[in-house]
C-alpha cells in the first residue's frame, strides 16, 4: 500500500469516526433540532480539526439528520409535525411484518433477549430513570428488527426512526408513558413467544400507533403549553 494511499484511508476512517460521534450526539439528544453544528466547539470536543468535522456534516446531510444553509452553516435537522407522522405510518408496517416474522422463527436465545431489555425498562421505570428508558426502548425495537432476519427491512427502519429519535424522546415525558409503552412490548413479546405472528403483527402495529398518540400528547404541552390538535393529528393518532 502506498503512503498516499494510506493515508487516504486513514482520512476516511477518521471521517467515518467523526460522523459516527456526531449521529451519537444527535440521537442522544445532546445535540437537538435546530441546533447548529460548531466546528471548532465539535472539534475540540472530539479531538479533531475542523476538517473532519465539516465532512462529516455534509456525509450526515446526504443522510437528512442534518441541512447545510449557506453562508450559515450546518444544522441538525428539524423535522415536522407531518414529517413525524409519514414515519410513524411507515415504521407501523415495517415494524408489524418485523414482528410477523420473529413470531414464527424466534430462538430461546432471541426471546432471552428480548425479555431481559423488557425487564430493565421496568427497572428504569421503577427508579424514574427516563433516560435509561429510552435507551431500552430504542434497544427492543432494534433488536427485534434484527431478529426478523430481513436485513433490507431492517435497515429502512432504522433510516427512518433515528430521523425520529430526536423527537420520539418528547413521547415519554407524560406521566405513566413509560408503564403504558413497557406493557405495549410485554405483550407484544408474548405474542412473539407464542408463535402468533397475527397477534404479533396487530401487537406491533398497535404499540406504533400508540406510541405515535404519545408524541402528539407530548407535543400539545411542550410547546407552549396545550393546543388544540388537528383534525389530521386525531385521526393519524386513532387510525
Amino acid at each position: 500500500m502506498s503512503t498516499i494511499q494510506a493515508a487516504r484511508e486513514a482520512a476516511q476512517s477518521l471521517s467515518s469516526k467523526v460522523q459516527a460521534a456526531l449521529e451519537a450526539l444527535i440521537w442522544s439528544g445532546a445535540l437537538p433540532p435546530g441546533a447548529r453544528l460548531n466546528e471548532v466547539t465539535l472539534a475540540r470536543q472530539l479531538g479533531v480539526s475542523r476538517g473532519p468535522v465539516r465532512e462529516a456534516a455534509r456525509a450526515l446531510e446526504r443522510t437528512g439528520l442534518v441541512t447545510v444553509i449557506l453562508n450559515r452553516g450546518a444544522f441538525v435537522r428539524t423535522l415536522t409535525i407531518d414529517e413525524a407522522m409519514q414515519i410513524y405510518e411507515l415504521n407501523s408496517v415495517l415494524f408489524g411484518s418485523a414482528a410477523a416474522r420473529l413470531a414464527v422463527a424466534c430462538t430461546g436465545e432471541q426471546a432471552m433477549t428480548l425479555r431481559a431489555i423488557v425487564d430493565r425498562m421496568d427497572q428504569r421505570i421503577a427508579v424514574g430513570d427516563a433516560e435509561g428508558f429510552f435507551a431500552g426502548n430504542i434497544e427492543f425495537h432494534e433488536q427485534l428488527m434484527a431478529f426478523s432476519g430481513n436485513a433490507a427491512m431492517e435497515a429502512v427502519y432504522l433510516d427512518h426512526t433515528r430521523k425520529l429519535s430526536m423527537l420520539r424522546r418528547r413521547s415519554f415525558d407524560r406521566a405513566g408513558s413509560m408503564a403504558e409503552a413497557n406493557a405495549e412490548h410485554r405483550r407484544l413479546l408474548e405474542s412473539i413467544l407464542a408463535g402468533d405472528a397475527t397477534a404479533a403483527r396487530q401487537q406491533a402495529e398497535q404499540h406504533t400507533r400508540s406510541g405515535r398518540a404519545r408524541f402528539l400528547t407530548a407535543i400539545a404541552y411542550k410547546e407552549g403549553g396545550p393546543r388544540a390538535t388537528t383534525a389530521a393529528e386525531k385521526n393519524r393518532a386513532t387510525v
